[in-house]
């Protein structure tokens, strides 16, 4: 009996999954039928046949499909209301083809009733698959450009200042919130057509702070703080033709710098925090015309790039190489901080083994980061690891490695940021890492190491930046207050 239920559940996804397919049977016909209806009584008469066939076959058609819609309106997966608007009208077209079919004598007005009715019923289909603006949504991409704010933000007028305007500087604090300033408008071209009030895929809500929180059916898609662990995020990065890509195949895919904010969002401590940010406007103020040269218009203060402390010389990868580690599931994306300069990231890898940082070593030289979260990476693994000698960031968190590893990374001068958060690393390994004189920020919560071995290390390396979770250094030259 259970074996039967469960072969019925799939046989009632199953049905209920085409009624997409379907749908555009009785669209059809019942075109067909329009257009027919349109001809005068001389033509009409003879394409009466055709149209009694179109008739019966559309009626018959949007019947299946009104049933294959019953059983998807079950999977609880889109707005109630606007399902009920699209089943009624959905039904209203069916019954009003079976009744063109029938009464000859008011075909013609029937048809076209028909055919307004399902316009409807159409648009509200539309609007539960592609989103409330699927119609009148297409805007020219170029008006909807946004500025990312780092720490200021500029308003200028879109005109050249005239030869007698002044231009005055004010600047004013205010509240910003990536969430809302950034975040919400990307979540909102990119993923609430399958996740909002219209259209609950997987059960997941992603037009407000509290259901974003609250997760889907599989559980929760954001963990503050941990981008790896977000799947908000890394889902992004799977392959274009995994099932559980997100935007799936076919819908409009986030740019690189729309990913960026996503993942500098999602590593905040609390993504929907305000924070105080300075706006500085340039305001224009006409006054009397003089006979003077026009001042220069204002200059737009311009993020500043991250120079690397470090000036070297990396040539470009092989594309061959490239092409062989992607193919392995590991993401691959330019350092835009180096040039040539290559990032490895393994946290879609479900199987990993050694033999992949095998392949990697191709890229040794170009490799400047390298994100091993949650992966089986034992001290082994560190000494092929060690080969990578332009490699900066090394995360290791959450990987198998201990303080016999360490000694794999004391030969690694170009390492500057380290991960080993949730490992087994004691003040052992730590002893170890005095020999990496250009690290500069260490990451050790819920490791084995103490307040005395980390101090140790703080002070053999007075410019590290220690974050191991509720230990608070001085710089040795502090006083106490």
């Amino acid at each position: 009996m259970g074996d039967f239920q469960f072969l019925s559940s799939i046989n009632t996804a199953l049905i209920g999954h085409l009624h997409p397919l379907l749908v555009h049977l009785p669209i059809g016909i019942f075109s067909f039928a329009f257009v027919i209806s349109l001809f005068g009584a001389e033509k009409r008469k003879q394409f009466d046949a055709a149209l009694s066939y179109a008739l019966l076959t559309g009626a018959i058609s949007a019947f299946v499909t009104c049933i294959a819609g019953y059983l998807l309106s079950g999977s609880g997966e889109y707005d109630l209301d606007l399902v009920q608007k699209h089943q009624w009208t959905g039904i209203a077209t069916c019954t009003l083809g079976f009744l063109a079919y029938f009464i000859a004598q008011y075909r013609r007005l029937l048809v076209w009733i028909t055919c307004a009715v399902m316009a409807v019923a159409g648009h509200l289909g539309g609007t539960m698959t592609h989103g409330e603006d699927y119609f009148f949504g297409l805007v020219d991409e170029e008006t909807t450009k946004a500025v990312v704010m780092i720490d200021s933000t500029v308003k200028t007028s879109t005109e050249l200042p005239k030869a007698d305007a002044i231009l005055e500087k004010t600047e004013a604090p205010r509240e910003i919130s990536l969430y809302e300033d950034q975040v919400v408008a990307i979540l909102q071209s990119k993923c609430y057509t399958c996740h909002s009030k219209i259209k609950k895929k997987g059960g997941l809500r992603l037009d407000s702070e509290d259901f974003i929180k609250k997760g889907g059916k599989n559980g929760a898609v954001l963990t503050a703080g941990d981008a790896d662990n977000s799947k908000l995020y890394t889902n992004m990065l799977l392959p274009l033709e995994d099932e559980d890509h997100m935007p799936p195949k076919g819908k409009k895919q986030l740019s690189a710098a729309e990913i960026a904010t996503i993942h500098r969002w999602v590593k905040m401590a609390d993504p929907f925090a305000k924070t105080t940010m300075i706006t500085t406007s340039v305001k224009i103020t006409e006054t009397v015309p003089q006979a003077v040269e026009p001042p220069p218009p204002p200059a737009v203060e311009k993020t500043a790039t991250v120079v690397p402390t470090k000036t070297i010389s990396i040539a470009a990868a092989n594309p061959i190489n490239i092409d062989a580690i992607k193919k392995l599931n590991v993401v691959v994306t330019p350092m835009q901080s180096v040039s040539n300069g290559l990032s490895l990231n393994f946290v879609n890898l479900k199987n990993f083994n050694n033999k992949i940082l095998d392949q990697a070593i191709g890229l040794k030289e170009q490799i400047v980061q390298m994100k091993l979260t949650n992966q089986p990476v034992t001290d082994q693994d560190l000494q092929k690891i060690k080969q990578f000698t332009n490699l900066r960031q090394l995360q290791l968190e959450k990987t198998k490695v201990t303080d016999e590893g360490m000694d794999q990374l004391k030969s690694m001068q170009s390492l500057e940021q380290l991960n080993l958060y949730g490992t087994a690393v004691s003040d052992k390994g730590l002893e170890k890492l005095v020999a990496c004189k250009n690290l500069k920020n260490l990451f050790l919560w819920k490791t084995n190491a103490t307040a005395e071995g980390i101090a140790k290390l703080k002070q053999a390396l007075p410019n590290l930046t220690i974050e191991a979770g509720g230990f608070a250094f001085r710089k040795p030259d502090s006083t106490k207050k």
